[in-house]
C-alpha cells in the first residue's frame, strides 16, 4: 500500500446507477459534491493542525461519519467486502496528517473520498488475491482420466512417496476423528458472543474442504473473525494432536 496514488477522475462514484444523495433544489449534484468537498478538505485541514488526542478523534469522527453519509464510498457485492472495508478505514485514519503504515494522504493531489476509493480498490484486489491463493490450497489428490474415470493420485507416485501420503492420509483420518469427537473437551472454545462457533466447529468445516470465505458466509460471520479466532485459539491444539501423534 506504499505505492504512488495517482488520483483519477470519477473514481468516487459508487455506480453510475447509484443516486447521489447530496442534493438540493435548484443545484446539480456536480455543485452538491463540490460542496462537500470542500467542507470534508476543511475538516482534514482542521484535524491535522491538532496532534493525536481527544481534539483530532472528536473531528476525525465528524469527518469520517460525513464520508460514509455521502453515498460515495466505493460498493462492491463481495463476502470480503465488510473485513476489506474496515481494514481501509484503519488504513485511512493512521496515514490521513501522517504517513504510519503507508503513503500520507496529499490534499494537493485530489479530495479525500477519491484517495480513500484509490486505496479501498487496491485492497479489495488484494483481498481478491488472497482469497484465490486459499481456495487453491484445497485438496486435489483426485484427477480425472482421459476416459473421464477417477484416478486417485496416490495409484501413479513412486513407492517413497505413496507411504508418505498414505502416512500422511492416516494422520488426517485420526485427525478428523479427534476433531469429531474432541476426548480432551479443548475445541469447545468459542468467537464472543457466538457460543456456535467453536473451533470444533470450524475445525470441522475446514477438514471437509471448506474455505474460510465459505465457511464465513455459511455461518454467518467474517472471514477476519474465523481466520483469527482459528490462528490464536484452534492451531495450537492442531499443532498439540500431531506433536503428539508423531511422538
Amino acid at each position: 500500500m506504499n505505492d504512488e496514488y495517482i488520483p483519477s477522475e470519477g473514481e468516487d462514484h459508487p455506480s453510475e446507477n447509484e443516486t447521489d444523495p447530496v442534493k438540493g433544489e435548484g443545484e446539480s449534484k456536480s455543485s452538491h459534491r463540490q460542496l462537500l468537498y470542500q467542507e470534508l478538505d476543511r475538516l482534514v485541514s482542521e484535524i491535522c493542525q491538532h496532534p493525536p488526542g481527544w481534539k483530532r478523534s472528536r473531528l476525525l469522527h465528524q469527518l469520517l461519519t460525513k464520508m460514509k453519509n455521502s453515498g460515495l464510498i466505493w460498493k462492491e457485492n463481495l463476502p470480503y467486502y465488510e473485513d476489506a472495508l474496515q481494514e481501509q478505514w484503519e488504513f485511512f485514519c493512521s496515514n490521513l496528517c501522517e504517513s504510519r503504515t503507508g503513503t500520507q494522504y496529499d490534499r494537493t493531489r485530489g479530495n479525500v473520498i477519491t484517495w480513500f476509493n484509490y486505496y479501498f480498490k487496491r485492497r479489495l484486489q488484494n483481498w481478491a488475491l488472497r482469497v484465490d491463493r486459499e481456495n487453491n490450497t484445497r485438496d486435489d489428490r483426485e484427477q480425472i482420466s482421459e476416459d473421464g474415470t477417477p484416478i486417485d493420485r496416490i495409484d501413479i507416485l513412486p513407492d517413497r512417496d505413496r507411504t508418505h501420503l498414505l502416512e500422511t492420509a492416516q494422520l488426517f483420518t485420526e485427525l478428523q476423528a479427534w476433531i469429531e469427537t474432541d476426548p480432551d473437551r479443548v475445541l469447545s472454545k468459542h468467537v464472543r458472543g457466538r457460543p456456535d462457533l467453536t473451533c470444533q466447529v470450524i475445525l470441522k468445516g475446514l477438514s471437509s474442504g471448506k474455505s474460510f470465505t465459505v465457511l464465513a458466509a455459511e455461518l454467518s460471520s467474517t472471514y477476519s473473525t474465523l481466520h483469527g479466532f482459528h490462528r490464536v485459539q484452534c492451531r495450537p491444539h492442531l499443532q498439540t494432536f500431531r506433536q503428539n501423534y508423531e511422538s
